[in-house]
């Protein structure tokens, strides 16, 4: 029987016992309910701490991969910087070689010391709006009531 055939007999148990009294018949099947239920959430509970070392492992991968892939971009932004340097201290915009083509190909860009020295022109204001969940908890624990807000309970599962 899988989960979800085990809810849905505990939950027509829990309608019978709201209209008929609790007879031997009844209390044995809320037993071997609630049996098979622990058994079945042992066996899915050992599935999900395997999943989760899974996703702990592939995170750790990530990691590193990320690690691996910063040292090759400053390893390639290094090379071409001196690549860059070298043509220009020699007064070289273009090589040629059997394999590749290189040129420096002049281009601007603005720099901005001070944004605040800018006339008011020349800055973007951008006006992020949330909600302060910490303070909107706090008050609602209060007993304010917040318009647009409401508390909720949750129930996380943790597994040991």
């Amino acid at each position: 029987m899988n989960l979800y055939e085990i809810t849905r007999e505990a939950q027509e148990l829990a309608f019978l016992l709201e209209i008929e009294e609790l007879t031997p018949e009844l209390e044995a099947m809320l037993v071997i309910n609630q049996e098979q239920l622990q058994n079945k959430a042992g066996n899915y509970a050992k599935v999900i701490v395997n999943i989760q070392s899974d996703s702990d492992a592939i995170d750790q991968e990530i990691k590193r991969l990320k690690a691996m892939k910063e040292s090759k971009d400053r390893a390639v932004t290094r090379l071409k910087d001196a690549l860059r340097e070298a043509m220009l201290i020699s007064a070289i915009e273009k090589i040629d070689s059997p394999l590749f083509k290189l040129s420096l190909r002049r281009s601007e860009s603005v720099e901005v010391d001070i944004v605040e020295a800018l006339p008011s022109e020349f800055i973007n204001i951008k006006n992020v709006v949330s909600a302060d969940k910490v303070a909107i908890k706090e008050a609602i624990k209060r007993g304010q009531n917040i318009t647009g807000a409401r508390l909720i309970e949750n129930f996380n599962l943790q597994i040991k």
